[in-house]
């Protein structure tokens, strides 16, 4: 049986935005033989439990709200850092301790759109790993910040495949937990942990499964132009990131410039398809707001509409490190504020 168990996480704000990325997943996954979907969520209302299980109950499929307030105090008592004002950010750490599941799960953040078959990807060959994911475009300095060797692969958690079974025998919540306690409780976000921990025991997925903004935006060729790793091994190469532009399966719709496919006048590579998909879904009278971007967002935008593309990704590129760079100075300045 194909059997597509998968998780979400968010808080209030992103219910119209979650339930996209799940009316995007229903319909393209049709044929599968059973679809549940575990929503992690922080402070959701009665009215949004209700209006998400009329998104997926329509399909006929099966959506479970595990309670989270208990995990979310313990991440309180850890002294984590929320991201962007939120705790439920590291919840997808921690599903197997908020709900009984075996086999497969695959964890989506919000801002994804499926856009085919997820069935490939649910029985996806992990080469004995305990987790998949795909690639980010990363400096090795920042891997050094954070503790990482400059070799070692990084990885967008945006979209995880779980072999759970691996995941609990591996014991990766309590690794995790010991992590923060006696390593680092503060990082910009989950991505950190999950890279630091379970280094050597992630498999590669194809870009296919996490197409990212940046790709969408530009060639192969012009992202090598700025992007360059110390061998093509270290990344995709030239071929699959061309093959994902016209094949993805998996759009990550995450901020460019600033805002989101969901933000009025935004420029979001992904927007068209953002949009294919809320027409069909119970948000499709969603009214489109301006993102509060400050200068600097604002000044880069500009920048986009007025300089060449093979320019302009230079300045993307520089701009992304510094945002990494406070991002990651601000998290080990909280971590130091709240131990002293």
């Amino acid at each position: 049986m194909n059997i597509i168990n998968v998780v979400y996480q968010f808080n209030e704000k992103y219910v119209p935005y979650a339930g996209v990325s799940m009316t995007s997943l229903l319909v393209n996954n049709k044929e599968a033989d059973e679809i549940n979907i575990y929503v992690l969520g922080e402070s959701l209302t009665s009215e949004s439990k209700i209006i998400l299980e009329e998104c997926v109950t329509k399909f006929g499929r099966r959506i479970i709200f595990p309670a989270t307030d208990g995990m979310i105090e313990r991440f309180r008592n850890l002294g984590m850092i929320p991201y962007r004002g939120a705790y439920s950010v590291y919840l997808r750490l921690f599903f197997t301790e908020l709900f009984d599941i075996d086999g497969r799960a695959l964890y989506l953040d919000a801002d994804t759109i499926i856009d085919g078959s997820l069935i490939p990807l649910i029985n996806y060959d992990l080469n004995g790993r305990s987790v998949g994911m795909v690639l980010e475009s990363i400096r090795d300095d920042y891997k050094i910040m954070i503790g990482m060797d400059e070799s070692s692969d990084y990885y967008n958690s945006g979209v995880i495949l779980f072999d759970v079974d691996k995941w609990k025998r591996n014991r990766y919540c309590d690794k995790i937990v010991d992590h923060i306690r006696n390593v680092r409780s503060s990082y910009i976000g989950d991505q950190d942990f999950l890279n630091i921990v379970c280094a050597g025991d992630v498999c590669r997925l194809p870009l296919v499964y996490n197409f990212q903004p940046l790709h969408g935006r530009y060639t192969a060729k012009e992202y090598f132009s700025s992007y360059k790793p110390r061998s093509l091994s270290e990344y995709y190469d030239i071929g699959e990131i061309s093959s994902a532009n016209k094949n993805a399966v998996i759009y990550h719709c995450y901020r460019w410039l600033g805002e989101f496919p969901w933000n009025k006048g935004n420029l979001h590579p992904f927007n068209d398809v953002y949009d294919k998909y809320m027409q069909q879904s119970l948000w499709s009278e969603s009214i489109k707001d301006r993102a509060d971007i400050g200068f600097m967002l604002k000044t880069e935008k500009f920048l986009y509409r007025i300089m060449p593309k093979r320019v302009f990704i230079h300045v993307f590129k520089l701009a992304h490190e510094m945002m990494l760079y406070k991002a990651e100075s601000d998290a080990r300045n909280r971590k130091t504020n709240a131990d002293a």
